[in-house]
């Protein structure tokens, strides 16, 4: 076996001990470390543990990588199989004698047994994993973006992981990477017995779970006609309500309410128990603040179509889109209050809504002064901007959740 590049421990047994060594760092502060970890935080992490163990900075990248799989290693483990992907470098095979074709999707192994990709494969593929021998975060961004895939374990090299990183974060799901021994691409080594430990990695408790494609599938049914009908107490009565009612079942994500819900079960003694029709109303509620702010946003952004339709302010002019606007938070208001939830948490709602709702304003409001008055702007403000514009909407979805359930501040 070749032996290691100078920034890996050149032994497995080196490698074993700073592999503890960063598992007992993690063990020891799970608490106040949630991932993705932000580079400046794993490399500040990872400096401790440098420090800490008297170990030489030339394994600050190594230490990085190791750290960053120990903090997703308890997230990866609750997804289920067949929601992973396992990525594998091409540059694993014995090049010289490798007898795999490529297709776009990249190498297809010929399971001749001379390199380690066909164990691997095929006891990942035999537990329900998705298997790419390839390279190239574009590719695994469009997996990751089909809603299929919900963690990844990879391996590569140091190089590579450094440049994947900022898609690993932006992703924020489960991602862990075991290093190759070697850069240069051309039949290089790896730890194969931590690429099986994270292949078979589960919870043994898998009860709190989340079946989120179900709960996804129930948020979206709250939004058919009927059922908005049903939490708005009958039909549209006028124009202004149909218009309103229509805003509310367009085409959409739902993330929204959906996070309100999900926060809110995940915070039950039952999480899979069947949301109460109050969370009903609280998701509604979130989605019509969610949809007036559209509406004022096409106005305000001059855009004649949102979901491949006119906006509304284009097929029913502006008075009638501001005033359908108002009506969407006038409810969402409405059906907070009125929600069968304690009167202390209505309070809190209506609180959290009235907070997001300026928030949100203040940071539309920059954003429309800075047009009136183009100026270059720092990373900061642009930044501050998206604070208050985009941010608070899902702040207030979470705290809504989090509200109904009764969760304190820890």
């Amino acid at each position: 076996m070749r032996p290691p590049q100078e920034n890996i421990p050149q032994t497995r047994s080196e490698r074993e001990v700073m592999l503890r060594q960063v598992q007992d760092y993690v063990a020891a502060r799970r608490s106040e470390i949630t991932p993705p970890l932000v580079m400046g935080e794993l490399q500040a992490r990872s400096d401790e543990i440098l420090g800490a163990h008297g170990i030489d900075g030339k394994y600050r990248d190594y230490v990085g990588v190791i750290l960053g799989n120990e903090v997703w290693r308890e997230h990866l483990a609750a997804v289920p199989y067949d929601k992973r992907l396992l990525l594998l470098p091409k540059c694993l095979r014995v090049e010289d004698r490798c007898p795999a074709p490529f297709d776009e999707f990249g190498l297809l192994c010929k399971q001749c047994g001379l390199c380690t990709i066909q164990d691997l494969q095929e006891e990942a593929e035999k537990l329900g994993y998705a298997v790419l021998v390839a390279e190239g975060s574009a590719l695994v961004m469009a997996l990751i973006q089909t809603g299929k895939i919900e963690a990844i374990v990879g391996v590569s090299c140091l190089s590579v992981l450094e440049r994947a990183f900022p898609y690993m974060e932006a992703a924020a799901i489960p991602g862990v990477a075991i290093p190759l021994l070697q850069d240069d691409c051309k039949d290089t080594g790896v730890d194969v017995e931590w690429v099986w430990d994270f292949i078979h990695a589960t919870s043994d408790d898998r009860t709190r779970r989340l079946d989120l494609d179900a709960l996804r599938r129930d948020v979206e049914s709250w939004f058919a006609p009927e059922a908005l009908d049903a939490v708005f107490g009958g039909p549209p009565a006028g124009e202004t309500e149909t218009l309103a009612r229509a805003e509310l079942t367009r085409a959409g994500k739902r993330w929204r309410p959906f996070l309100s819900v999900c926060v809110y079960q995940a915070l039950q003694d039952d999480p899979h128990a069947t949301p109460p029709d109050a969370l009903r109303k609280v998701a509604v509620a979130v989605e019509c603040f969610h949809k007036a702010s559209l509406v004022h946003d096409d106005i305000e952004d001059g855009d004649a179509r949102r979901y491949g339709e006119p906006t509304l302010h284009a097929s029913h002019g502006i008075p009638a889109a501001l005033n359908a606007g108002d009506y969407l938070i006038g409810e969402g208001y409405r059906l907070l209050a009125e929600s069968d939830f304690a009167p202390e948490i209505r309070a809190e709602m209506t609180a959290i809504a009235a907070r997001g709702h300026r928030t949100l304003c203040l940071g539309q409001g920059e954003e429309l002064a800075w047009a009136r008055r183009p100026k270059p702007l720092s990373s900061q403000q642009v930044l501050q901007i998206f604070r208050q514009k985009t941010a608070p909407a899902f702040g207030v979805a979470l705290e809504l959740g989090a509200a109904c359930a009764r969760a304190d501040e820890e």
